[in-house]
């Protein structure tokens, strides 16, 4: 089983195609239903129409894995799909933007999601660790080389019974520098560039044209 895309649900989705092949410096490939797949590195993100923003996450199946999926109730309000690899074609290149990093997802209870990734559908917990200054606990689980993270508060919220919340996503990118200048050039919002949480590392926060999606650019020296 890997984590193979991410499904952005859009009003608008010619006006949303538009906008993430400038933020990711790749062509969509136009798949069934109306929907674009902008195919990355590993990783890919779908746009779709409708209205519900981050919609779900999607995971495939490799040949010959078997075992039960947990029900859809046992996701704790993340919308998770679950299918055959349908195969097809890798990136001719590599894009701007090279993969997705990371998508993050905030939790009230990261106890509850590593009996249900780690324990019962099997990813590796490659990081868990506090951070008191911040008030933060991270945990990174791995797959498909992309990191699904789950941020939780530190210390832990008196009432753990909310839903996980799909919130934003990581591309990691080859110049910074350069991918920061092009969109400035083409009128979207960026931050300046910064030290990343992960030492060798430097980010910017996109804050335009990402159809309301919280959204980091990341490069690793």
């Amino acid at each position: 089983m890997r984590l193979d895309s991410v499904q952005l649900s859009v009003a608008d989705v010619a006006e949303a195609t538009r906008a993430y092949t400038l933020l990711l410096g790749v062509e969509p490939l136009a798949r069934p239903c109306g929907v674009q797949r902008f195919q990355l590195a590993p990783g890919a993100v779908e746009i779709e129409p409708g209205d519900r923003g981050l919609r779900a996450v999607r995971f495939v199946s490799q040949p010959g894995e078997t075992g039960s999926w947990p029900s859809p109730e046992q996701f704790e309000g993340l919308q998770v799909e679950v299918m055959a690899d349908p195969g097809g074609p890798s990136p001719l290149r590599l894009p701007a933007a090279q993969a997705i990093d990371h998508l993050v997802v905030r939790t009230p209870d990261p106890d509850r999601a590593i009996a249900l990734w780690r324990d019962r559908i099997g990813l590796r917990l490659a990081f868990d660790q506090t951070f008191p200054s911040r008030g933060l606990r991270l945990l990174f689980f791995r797959s498909g080389g992309v990191t699904f993270e789950f941020a939780a508060s530190d210390p832990p919220a008196e009432d753990r019974r909310g839903p996980d919340l799909l919130w934003g996503i990581s591309y990691r990118v080859v110049d910074l520098d350069a991918h920061r200048e092009r969109l400035l050039g083409a009128g979207v919002d960026v931050t300046p560039a910064r030290p990343g949480h992960k030492p060798g590392t430097r980010v910017v926060t996109v804050r335009s044209g990402t159809c309301n999606i919280p959204t980091l650019l990341l490069e690793a020296s």
